[in-house]
């Protein structure tokens, strides 16, 4: 019998210790060949969120996460947007910092047509321990602990030796909290968006302008520039619904609303796949939205002036 549990001994012992080892080692040797997990942007994401000091906050989906830099504004800007992000994340993600006494004058947030129609928990592995029980309340069927099971058990697969092979243009994130991710747009690239507005994504975007409104936190609601391709989803009638939607919601005094979605100024070459600025568009562009909000900047510190010194 001994013999016998001796062999079992040995039979499991590599298979344990090299499980032991892949969940430490794995998602860091991956990182260095694919880029940072998703784990390991909101991590890095967070920590320089709180570090750094700032006066403008970008907050959104993929679209701002990979097509702002905040490099190209003249405020000290960081971008804490995310993929997948809407706006129960959005302001949990601002109570976040808001709580840790991080102090910022303006923010920028992100807005797509079809950024209401879904509630994401794609990312509450990593979003439940960050934004705590109030957050997760919203997912009653949401399992934490599950979710964590699966990440260490997906490092653990074999299968994943097979791709620690140094990849060309990895993507990266910087740390001014924007995410580079290349690639090659089509012009057959197409997809189904649903414009919905879901009232869980409603209620907590208004939770957003009344928590910056009284934080004295001015608001430009963003929405960047979108391939017909993706506004072919839509009506004309569902395009001008939604934006009267938005309109209702702010005062053009502590909200505005800058909507770039049908501008022609970029082509697909300026995109890595349907969605996505490249680098350099999102370099241009960036520059674009900063002339604007530079414009409403003044505009708004003039009226914050005693009329002494209004020239």
């Amino acid at each position: 019998m001994k013999k016998f549990l001796k062999n079992i001994f040995k039979f499991l012992l590599p298979p344990f210790i090299y499980s032991i080892i892949a969940m430490i080692v794995m998602p860091d040797l991956l990182s260095i060949v694919n880029g940072p997990s998703t784990k390991q942007q909101i991590n890095y994401s967070f920590k320089n969120a709180i570090s750094k000091d700032y006066e403008l906050l970008i907050s959104g989906n993929s679209r701002t996460y990979r097509g702002l830099n905040p490099n190209i504004f003249s405020l000290n800007t960081f971008n804490f947007s995310h993929d997948n992000d809407s706006y129960n994340q959005i302001y949990y993600k601002l109570n976040y910092l808001l709580e840790r006494n991080k102090k910022f004058n303006y923010l920028i947030l992100g807005v797509d047509y079809f950024q209401f129609s879904f509630k994401s928990d794609t990312r509450n592995y990593v979003y439940g321990d960050l934004l705590g029980n109030e957050y997760m309340n919203d997912f009653d069927n949401s399992n934490i602990l599950l979710e964590k099971v699966k990440y260490l058990l997906d490092n653990v697969n074999p299968k994943k030796l097979l791709s620690l092979k140094l990849k060309k243009n990895k993507p990266f994130l910087r740390e001014n909290g924007q995410y580079i991710k290349h690639g090659v747009a089509s012009e057959n690239d197409s997809i189904k968006r649903d414009i919905n507005l879901l009232d869980f994504q409603v209620s907590y975007f208004k939770k957003i302008i009344n928590l910056c409104k009284s934080k004295n936190i001015k608001v430009f609601i963003v929405m960047l520039p979108t391939r017909q391709n993706e506004l072919d989803s839509y009506t004309e009638i569902e395009l001008n619904e939604f934006n009267s939607f938005i309109k209702e919601n702010i005062d053009n005094k502590n909200e505005y609303y800058l909507n770039y979605s049908k501008i022609k100024n970029f082509t697909v070459n300026d995109y890595t796949d349907l969605t996505h600025f490249n680098e350099s568009s999102a370099n241009r562009f960036s520059r674009m939205l900063d002339k604007d909000l530079s414009k409403l900047v003044n505009k708004t510190n003039e009226i914050k002036k005693p009329k002494s010194y209004v020239h």
